[in-house]
C-alpha cells in the first residue's frame, strides 16, 4: 500500500465575511465614546472599479446583509454608498466608470459617479494635457480627495473606505525606502488616518463635530438618560468632603464677610467683567479607514473570481513611464530583486518601523504626562508650557560605552521631538506638521542636558526667545521662587515658555478674508436700513490656520478679516464705551501682551461706514452700465455683472477696524447690521488629556489685583500655611513620642 503523498493548496483563498468584519472592526474604534445610543449613519466606499474596490464593495454587502448592527467607528452602518470618481483622463473613461457604478447597484449597493473638472483646478494650464504634467500623480490625488471631501462634507459622512490592499503598501515603503525616508515613512500608510488635502473644507477636516450637536437629530449622542444622571449625582453627594465644607465656612466666617461686604469688596454692581468665555474648538471630520491592508492582491482577486464580481484594469497603470508608482510595480514584476527589497522583507521591515514608532509614542505620552500646561487660551491661540527636566539616563548600561551612550541621547532627542511636535500643535498655523529632523537645534534649547556637545550641555546663560514653525516661544518665568539671578539652563529648574504665534513679517502678505457685499437680490432700487435683510450664513473660512469664523450681514460694503494692526488701535478704542475701552485694555494687557494682540483676528470694513446712517454706493446694488441697460429695456436686471462700483483693490488706509471676535469686543450697534461665529481650530485632544494643567487665568501679578482682593488672598495663604505648619508640628512630636 503506497503512502499519500503532501498536497499543498498554493491558490490564494478568498476573504471570508468574518475576516474581512475583523478587520474593519480593528482599525475604525469609537472617536467621540458617548452615553446615549447614537445614530445611524451611512459609510461611503470609493470605488474605481479595480479588483481592490470591487471586491471591497461585495464584502461591505455580504457584511450588511450578515450583521446588520455593525459599527463603523462611533455609530450603527444605515447602509453602504459607493462612489465613482472618474478622472477624465482617457477615452471611454466615462462609459467606464457608468458601467463600474451599475455593476455595484447589481451587488445592492447605491453607486453614485462624479468627475474631476481639471479646467476648474487650473490645470492643465500651460501643458497640453493633465498627463503632461510634472507633478501629475500628486495633483491628481488632491484634486481626488478634494472631491471625495466635499461630497461625505455634503452629505454628513464621516468615514470612507479605501480599497488599498497589501501589494500597495509594499509599493508604498519600497518607493519611501528609495527616496530616503526614516523610521515614521517607513510604516506605510495608516490603516486609520484624517482625510488628507482637505485643510480649509468646514466639516471635513478636523471641523463638524460642534455643528453636529447643534442638529435637532445629532449623530453623537451625549445626552445621559435618567438613570445615569441619578447614578452620577448620587456619587457626587457621596464624594463631598463635608469637614472640607465645615472649613471653608469657618474662613469666610473669620473674615468677616457678609453679603453686603462681599458686594462691596468686589464691585460685583459696578466692575466691569474682565474674564471672556472661552471659544468653541472644534472637532470631527472625515475619517479614511483602508481594512484591506492585511490582505494580498491574490486573495481580492480570488474574493471577485469566487463570486462572480467583475472589475477593471486601468490602462494607464500599464505606462511605467506615467507615475513612480507604475515605475516600481514594473521593476518588481520584470526583475528579480534583491532578498531585501522583495515584499516579505520589506514588509517586515513596515511592521518593524510601526513597533519602534509606537515605543517611540508611548515613551512621549509619558514625558507629557510630567509636562504642565499652564495655560491654553483658545481666544487668542497662546499656551504656556513647563517642559519637564528630562536628563540622560543614568543606567550603567546605557552611561558605560560610549555608542550604547550615544544611541540612548539620540533616542532620547527622539522622544523630546515628539513632545514639542504636540506642543507646536497647539498653536501653530500651519497645516503640515514639523518634521523632526527641523527640530534638532530647538531640542536642545529646551531640553539642554541633550545637547550634541558638552559646550551645550555645560552652558549657563539664561534661555533666549526662538520661534519655530510659527511659534514664538518666550521665557516668562522659573518655576523655583527661590532663585536668584537670571534663570540658567543648567539650573535644574524648569522654565516656563509662553507660546504664541510669531508676529506677521512685513515682506508677506498677512492672512486675510474678504467676504462679498450682500444685496437684495434682484432689485435695482434704492437700498435702505428697513428693506435690506440678512444674509444666509456665509461658508465657514479658516483663518490665518488658526480661527474657524463664518459671518452673515445686511451691508452693502464688504467685511475684511485680518489681523487686529497698530495703526487701527486707536481710532477702533475711541469708538468704544468707556466700559468696553477699560474692558479691551485689561483683556489685551492680561491675555495678548506685547505683539501677540497684533496676531489676533479682526472684523474691518473696506471702508469708513457709520451705522446710524448707512449710505451705499452710488447705483447700488447694479453698476452704472448695467442700470442703464436695464432703464433702457436692453438689461435683465441681472447683479452678475463684471463691471462694478465695489473697489477691487483694497484700500488698507480706508478701512474701519469695527470688532475683535475672538475677544467679544465690538462697535456700537454692530449687532444691528453684521453677526459673526468664531471657533478655534482642533486641538489634539489626548495632548490635554495626558498633560498636567494649572490655570492661573492671566500673567498678572496678585499686585495689580485690587488691594481688598489681595489682602483676602494673602490672609488666607497666610493660614493656610499656618495650619499646615502646625500639623507637621503635631506630626514631629507625635513621632517622638511614640520613639
Amino acid at each position: 500500500m503506497g503512502t499519500l503523498s503532501h498536497v499543498f493548496h498554493t491558490g490564494a483563498r478568498p476573504i471570508s465575511v468574518y475576516e474581512f468584519a475583523e478587520a474593519l472592526r480593528a482599525i475604525c474604534p469609537p472617536r467621540f465614546p458617548t452615553e446615549g445610543r447614537n445614530l445611524e449613519r451611512d459609510v461611503v466606499l470609493a470605488v474605481s472599479g479595480g479588483v481592490d474596490s470591487m471586491a471591497l464593495a461585495y464584502l461591505c454587502t455580504r457584511l450588511k446583509i450578515n450583521n446588520r448592527n455593525f459599527r463603523v467607528s462611533d455609530n450603527p452602518v444605515a447602509s453602504f454608498r459607493a462612489l465613482v470618481i472618474d478622472h477624465q483622463l482617457r477615452e471611454g473613461s466615462t462609459e467606464e466608470a457608468h458601467a463600474v457604478a451599475n455593476a455595484v447597484r447589481q451587488m445592492g449597493m447605491t453607486s453614485d459617479v462624479d468627475s474631476i473638472s481639471w479646467s476648474r483646478a487650473g490645470v492643465p494650464g500651460k501643458y497640453r494635457h493633465p498627463k503632461d504634467l510634472p507633478n501629475f500623480e500628486s495633483v491628481a490625488r488632491r484634486l481626488r480627495y478634494q472631491k471625495l471631501g466635499h461630497i461625505c462634507g455634503t452629505r454628513r459622512l464621516a468615514s470612507l473606505l479605501l480599497g488599498h490592499h497589501e501589494d500597495d503598501q509594499y509599493e508604498t515603503v519600497l518607493m519611501r525606502l528609495l527616496l530616503g525616508h526614516g523610521v515614521r515613512g517607513l510604516r506605510g500608510m495608516r490603516a486609520a488616518a484624517d482625510i488628507p488635502e482637505c485643510e480649509g473644507l468646514h466639516g471635513v477636516h478636523h471641523s463638524g463635530y460642534l455643528d453636529d450637536q447643534r442638529e435637532a437629530k445629532p449623530f453623537y449622542n451625549n445626552t445621559m438618560s435618567r438613570k445615569q444622571f441619578q447614578t452620577l449625582r448620587d456619587e457626587l453627594r457621596a464624594n463631598i468632603d463635608r469637614h472640607m465644607h465645615e472649613e471653608e465656612l469657618r474662613d469666610s466666617i473669620m473674615d468677616r464677610l457678609n453679603e453686603n461686604d462681599f458686594e462691596e469688596l468686589y464691585q460685583t454692581k459696578r466692575v466691569v467683567p474682565l474674564e471672556f468665555t472661552n471659544i468653541d474648538v472644534e472637532d470631527g471630520g472625515v475619517m479614511i479607514y483602508r481594512p484591506l491592508l492585511e490582505f494580498s492582491k491574490d486573495r481580492l482577486i480570488a474574493t471577485c473570481e469566487a463570486n462572480g464580481i467583475p472589475w477593471w484594469e486601468d490602462s494607464t497603470n500599464q505606462d511605467q513611464t506615467l507615475t513612480p508608482r507604475n515605475a516600481v510595480r514594473h521593476m518588481y514584476k520584470n526583475y528579480t530583486l534583491p532578498v531585501a527589497l522583495r515584499k516579505p522583507s520589506i514588509l517586515a521591515l513596515s511592521r518593524r518601523c510601526e513597533q519602534r514608532a509606537q515605543a517611540l509614542e508611548a515613551e512621549a505620552n509619558r514625558l507629557m504626562a510630567h509636562t504642565i500646561i499652564h495655560d491654553m487660551e483658545s481666544n487668542v491661540g497662546t499656551a504656556s508650557v513647563q517642559f519637564p527636566v528630562y536628563t540622560l539616563s543614568r543606567f550603567s548600561r546605557d552611561m558605560s560605552p560610549p555608542p550604547r551612550r550615544r544611541a540612548r541621547i539620540l533616542r532620547q532627542r527622539e522622544v523630546a521631538g515628539l513632545l514639542i511636535q504636540k506642543i507646536i500643535a497647539l498653536v501653530t498655523p500651519e497645516k503640515q506638521i514639523i518634521p523632526l529632523a527641523n527640530l534638532q537645534n530647538f531640542i536642545s534649547r529646551l531640553f539642554p542636558a541633550l545637547s550634541n556637545t558638552p559646550d551645550e550641555q555645560n552652558a549657563t546663560e539664561p534661555p533666549k526667545a526662538f520661534a519655530i514653525a510659527g511659534v514664538y516661544f518666550v521665557p516668562i518665568e522659573q518655576s523655583s521662587p527661590s532663585s536668584k539671578g537670571a534663570p540658567s539652563q543648567r539650573s535644574g529648574a524648569s522654565i516656563i515658555w509662553y507660546l504664541s504665534r510669531t508676529p506677521y513679517p512685513s515682506s508677506q502678505p498677512i492672512p486675510r478674508y474678504r467676504a462679498t457685499f450682500w444685496s437684495t437680490q434682484g432689485s435695482w432700487r434704492g437700498f435702505s436700513e428697513t428693506s435690506s435683510k440678512w444674509s444666509p450664513w456665509m461658508r465657514w473660512a479658516l483663518w490665518d490656520g488658526r480661527f474657524w469664523i463664518r459671518l452673515r450681514h445686511r451691508l452693502p460694503y464688504r467685511v475684511i478679516i485680518q489681523p487686529f494692526e497698530r495703526s487701527h488701535a486707536k481710532s477702533f478704542r475711541e469708538s468704544l464705551p468707556a466700559e468696553d475701552r477699560y474692558r479691551l485694555g485689561v483683556l489685551l494687557k492680561r491675555y495678548a501682551p506685547g505683539k501677540t494682540r497684533f496676531t489676533l483676528p479682526a472684523l474691518y470694513f473696506e471702508e469708513d461706514l457709520d451705522l446710524n446712517n448707512v449710505r451705499p454706493r452710488r447705483f447700488y446694488p447694479l453698476s452704472p452700465r448695467l442700470l442703464q441697460n436695464y432703464q433702457m429695456g436692453g438689461g435683465s436686471g441681472n447683479t452678475a455683472d463684471p463691471v462694478s462700483d465695489h473697489p477691487r483693490t483694497l484700500d488698507v488706509g480706508k478701512m474701519k477696524l469695527v470688532a475683535l471676535p475672538s475677544l467679544g469686543v465690538q462697535i456700537p450697534r454692530l449687532e444691528d447690521w453684521l453677526e459673526f461665529e468664531i471657533r478655534y481650530r482642533c486641538i489634539d485632544r489626548g495632548t490635554l488629556d495626558t498633560a498636567g494643567s494649572f490655570h492661573r487665568g492671566s500673567f498678572v501679578s496678585s499686585r495689580s489685583l485690587p488691594t481688598p482682593v489681595a489682602n483676602l488672598a494673602r490672609r488666607r495663604a497666610f493660614r493656610s500655611r499656618r495650619r499646615e505648619a502646625g500639623h507637621r508640628g503635631r506630626m514631629r512630636d507625635r513621632s517622638k513620642r511614640v520613639v
